[in-house]
């Protein structure tokens, strides 16, 4: 007969939580005579061997940002009993049917598939659009060509760059570039503006600045360092631009939602379409709300710009905030079972580089959550 992994870890968790019926009891002793299965269960019986594997498990990679990451809101105790129990005799039965692989081979790969398939971050990748109508894919690989008048574009090491041939003679040749979700890019412009895309993003530009001043056109999220120089610097946003000579500064402004500009060090100004201004100084976030209003607040910039130096950054924010960062930058579908779960509050850092796995088992490990990865699609269970 062959062995039903998950049914195995069924009853076995059930035991330990004393929810067996009569007839799962009835089961539970036939699928105990097998030998083995009856050494994995007396040892996930004995507490002081749970708690061992338990202290190992503590050690994994994931640890570190289990610690980072802190929840503002009721903890509900559970039985950690439960919890380890069912955690280790997965573990161990695994360990069990890999040594008896011909007898288990199928049920091994379906349960492997179900319970460790990893999500990886995001990586280099975006589409480049040329004046001259070519598509170039950007991504790991190096590469050097030319547009039009000879302006030459490298890309290496994570970064494309510019430089330009002879003096353009037609005005507002324009450059595109598209960050998928799931990617991101870094681009130095040809003024030396250093400019790092996050995911779903664009990003319209002139391969050389000519003019009075210096204009681009973005969707989505990128951080600016902008090179100083006499002619103004401007961000075109779907609601409103933003103008600076030469500073650092993020900005957030993804179609159908709140767009944030956020300033690092220097000074911008914020114009609305409904031609409202602020000035912004460090530490200052102008924010363009859905109803098209403008307000100046003071905030930590690093919650804000965090994700261009490798760390996700949240304050006080809910998990649906949060899933709607890490749809995009891992690429995957989040479906919530209980609505509830969204009002959950967090505050804490992620490393933006891991997989999306160890910020779904901090979850379960800190909240009563539950996850389930079916290929890109994630769905939470209260």
């Amino acid at each position: 007969m062959k062995l039903d992994l998950h049914r195995v870890v069924e009853l076995f968790r059930k035991s330990f939580s004393t929810s067996l019926s009569d007839a799962e009891k009835e089961e539970l002793d036939e699928t105990l005579q097998d030998g083995c299965l009856k050494e994995v269960y007396d040892q996930l019986s004995d507490e002081t061997f749970v708690l061992d594997k338990f202290r190992e498990f503590e050690i994994y990679s994931y640890k570190p940002a289990f610690n980072k990451l802190k929840i503002y809101q009721r903890h509900t105790r559970m039985s950690k009993w439960i919890a380890w129990g069912s955690s280790i005799a997965a573990i161990l039965i695994l360990v069990f049917v890999l040594v008896r692989p011909w007898e288990y081979h199928d049920e091994v790969q379906e349960l492997v598939e179900v319970t460790q398939h990893i999500i990886p971050p995001g990586s280099n990748a975006a589409i480049l659009k040329l004046a001259d109508g070519r598509m170039i894919e950007i991504g790991e690989q190096p590469l050097e060509l030319k547009d039009v008048q000879g302006s030459v574009v490298k890309y290496e090491n994570g970064r494309l760059s510019y430089s330009s041939g002879e003096e353009c003679a037609i005005k507002d040749v324009y450059n595109e570039l598209v960050v998928p979700i799931g990617g991101e890019c870094h681009v130095l412009l040809d003024d030396g503006t250093e400019v790092w895309l996050n995911a779903d993003s664009k990003l319209k530009y002139p391969i050389a600045f000519s003019g009075e001043s210096r204009e681009v056109i973005l969707s989505g999220e990128a951080y600016f360092d902008v090179k100083k120089d006499t002619r103004p610097f401007v961000v075109s946003l779907e609601s409103g631009d933003v103008t600076v000579l030469g500073t650092s500064f993020g900005v957030s402004a993804y179609p159908g939602y709140p767009n944030y500009t956020t300033l690092v060090r220097g000074s911008v100004r914020f114009t609305s379409l409904r031609q409202e201004q602020v000035v912004l100084t460090p530490g200052e976030q102008a924010v363009v709300n859905i109803s098209g209003t403008l307000e100046k607040r003071n905030v930590d910039v690093e919650e804000f710009v965090g994700w261009k130096d490798g760390v996700f950054i949240f304050k006080d924010k809910t998990l649906a905030e949060i899933m709607q960062i890490l749809e995009r930058w891992y690429g995957v579908n989040v479906i919530f079972q209980d609505e509830s779960l969204k009002e959950l509050e967090y505050t804490g850092s992620l490393e933006r580089y891991d997989s999306i796995n160890t910020f779904l088992q901090l979850l379960e490990k800190l909240k009563e959550i539950r996850y389930e990865i079916k290929k890109n699609t994630i769905v939470l269970f209260k």
